[in-house]
């Protein structure tokens, strides 16, 4: 569901357990211009670092976010916790996915056609950024794993927006490694492949029991309201997927 508050429009999940909030950013609302115009979140890619820093600081503002927690991904599948006596510490490491017990801790994801996937349980919640390298080294497991440690397990899982099959077209070598995974996420298009992460994702949730999945399914690639790293040939921001299990409901 598209929801706008205070200029910046972002695409919120509706049927998260209470108390929990859950929606990913989009181009609109910030102060970035040119090819970042305008709520680009990511420092790393060339904007101009404190227009980054002025559209975080609204985003938290707006949205009522104590903190805004996020990794320097690296495409992997380590899953960190973070807590209010770590925080400092886990900020900006490497990893792609948090996990945290705590009220108002508000973990992020920064994407730009990589998928969001959210976790959130009785006790835990978690962000994982979900590129074809950490699904296949199933990120997906390894954030499970931080609930089962607290004899926790996600009630609730959000996935996406990301670029669609549609759009992803890959190398024979990823198609195959692929489709050794998830068969059916693997269509041969002529000569060419496309792959479709979501169907990766959902298909190794629901092997876990995870049935409980809801969707944001807006392809990266054709929504100008968006970013896209495939489509801009690179040179574009990131949006950021924000959940928070909020004290006062």
């Amino acid at each position: 569901m598209d929801f706008e508050k205070s200029g910046i429009l972002v695409k919120s999940y509706e049927h998260t357990p209470d108390g929990v909030d859950c929606f990913v950013t989009t181009r609109k609302g910030g102060y970035s211009k040119g090819v970042f115009d305008s709520m680009n979140t990511a420092v790393y890619n060339g904007d101009e670092p404190r227009d980054v820093i002025k559209n975080i600081e609204l985003l938290q503002s707006v949205f009522c976010l104590k903190s805004l927690n996020t990794l320097f991904q690296v495409h992997g599948k380590d899953v960190i916790e973070i807590t209010s006596e770590n925080r400092v510490d886990v900020l900006f490491s490497e990893g792609d996915g948090l996990f945290t017990l705590e009220n108002d801790m508000a973990l992020g994801v920064l994407t730009a056609d990589c998928y969001n996937l959210f976790f959130a349980g009785e006790k835990g919640i978690a962000a994982l950024h979900c590129g074809h390298k950490s699904v296949s080294a199933d990120i997906m497991t390894a954030g499970i794993q931080m609930f089962e440690k607290y004899n926790d397990f996600p009630v609730f899982a959000g996935i996406g927006p990301g670029i669609s099959a549609e759009k992803y077209e890959v190398g024979v070598e990823l198609a195959e490694k692929f489709d050794k995974i998830c068969p059916k996420a693997v269509k041969q298009d002529g000569n060419s492949f496309r792959l479709c992460l979501r169907t990766v994702i959902e298909e190794n949730l629901i092997s876990k029991g995870i049935t409980n999945i809801e969707h944001l399914r807006n392809c990266t690639f054709t929504d100008e309201n968006l970013y896209s790293y495939r489509r801009d040939n690179g040179n574009t921001g990131r949006m950021t997927g924000v959940i928070v299990r909020r004290s006062i409901v």
